[in-house]
């Protein structure tokens, strides 16, 4: 009963949005790599688990994103634009990491199980060899108990944490030591009434303006015009509670099951990170007559038009490649750019602090694999989530 396994993987990964049609490419993280498994039944019911992992990752931005404000000669990864957190997880990295999991498994049926428990303790250690060194620990149980009726009802939980062991990271910077691609995040699909990445810790930047008594103010009270980074947490956990309600023969047979539920968890634990703002002068992306991207500062804004001043000077050649024209600079010394407004940002959601919702699901074992929508209802949230009240998934399994 030794099992063995071997997974040769290249995942990529890419964050885009569309100026005037034209498809503009943000984040991009591509990574190759393999896993290699050995599982030994210590008895009938509990197993052991120990894995091998390579991961080679390469996270990068479009060149839009970059100036030489900081380092005058040297183009870098422009915080005013992309944010401090996607600048910080810019670059190359080797991760090679062992993990250990103990599993033991009572359950009448992997695919619908109606009783029996399942239940896993996994650790995993990175930093034998590569730049990327932590631990984590992770655990999850799940138990299902058969009703009269054919009623089915499951509770499950889960938890995990992380710590590096690199020290990289500084207190004053706000810089956390665990990176953002290693940290944890919670929301759809695991946690239903949530968007992706919609608990948990968050940098959240609001445009400004100024109001008629000359003060900086929030401009757009519509979340969906402000930058939301999710940055993940050190820590988590999770709870669901489901109750299985059975329909006839039929429904049976294809395989279509509805469900009550309750989910509840939450993430935290990173570093308070250093917020920014920008009030005045602030900076204009821009291009000159050759396409060549350009930095300058802007003299005055009109908030009634929008249409900017830039000034002549300190104008810094850093990249090509041309956009689309942007009428704030017509008539100026460049026929390109995209104006980057007053800003402030505000640190969110981190905190142990329970999030709940409950809700109805219909899931559907269709020939093309799992199909499930869910509706649910926000109880607790905590400033700076983001709820969603519908999902529809295809492929996960809950």
């Amino acid at each position: 009963n030794i099992s063995l396994g071997v997974d040769i993987y290249r995942r990529d990964y890419n964050s885009f949005s569309f100026v005037d049609s034209r498809r503009n490419n943000t984040y991009s993280q591509a990574t190759t790599g393999f896993q290699a498994r050995l599982g030994i039944p210590l008895t009938e019911y509990l197993t052991a688990i120990a894995s091998y992992t390579l991961n080679y990752d390469k996270i990068s931005l479009g060149q839009e994103y970059y100036s030489d404000r900081l380092t005058p000669g040297t183009p870098t990864c422009e915080p005013l634009i992309a944010g401090r957190y996607l600048c910080e997880a810019l670059g190359k990295r080797l991760s090679s990491i062992i993990g250990v999991s103990l599993i033991s498994d009572t359950l009448d049926n992997r695919t619908h199980p109606t009783r029996g428990s399942l239940v896993s303790v996994g650790g995993d250690f990175a930093g034998l060899g590569g730049s990327v060194k932590y631990g984590r620990l992770r655990l999850n149980a799940a138990r299902y108990f058969p009703l009269p009726k054919r009623f089915i009802f499951s509770l499950s939980v889960e938890g995990g944490l992380i710590k590096s062991f690199d020290n990289s990271g500084s207190e004053a910077d706000g810089i956390d030591d665990v990176r953002l691609t290693d940290r944890f995040y919670l929301g759809e699909p695991q946690m239903r009434g949530f968007d992706i990445r919609g608990i948990g810790p968050r940098v959240l930047r609001k445009p400004l303006g100024i109001d008629a008594d000359g003060n900086y103010t929030v401009v757009a009270t519509d979340r969906n015009q402000w930058t939301d980074d999710a940055i993940g947490g050190k820590y988590y956990y999770q709870g669901r509670a489901e109750l299985e309600i059975p329909l006839g023969s039929g429904a049976k047979e294809l395989g279509i099951r509805p469900s009550i539920f309750m989910d509840v968890g939450a993430v935290w634990g990173v570093r308070t990170p250093k917020t920014q703002s920008v009030l005045t002068p602030f900076l204009i992306q821009s291009r000159d007559s050759s396409g060549n991207l350009q930095y300058q500062q802007i003299d005055a804004v009109d908030n009634s038009t929008g249409l900017c001043t830039p000034t002549t000077t300190s104008i810094v050649t850093v990249a090509t490649n041309p956009t689309p024209p942007d009428a704030c600079l017509t008539g100026v010394n460049s026929a390109f750019g995209n104006t980057i407004p007053p800003f402030q940002e505000e640190f969110l959601g981190n905190t142990w602090k329970p999030r709940l919702a409950v809700g109805v699901g219909f899931n559907w074992n269709s020939p093309f694999g799992p199909f499930r929508i869910d509706f649910a209802k926000v109880l607790l949230k905590r400033d700076g989530d983001t709820v969603k009240s519908f999902t529809f998934n295809v492929g996960t399994q809950f």
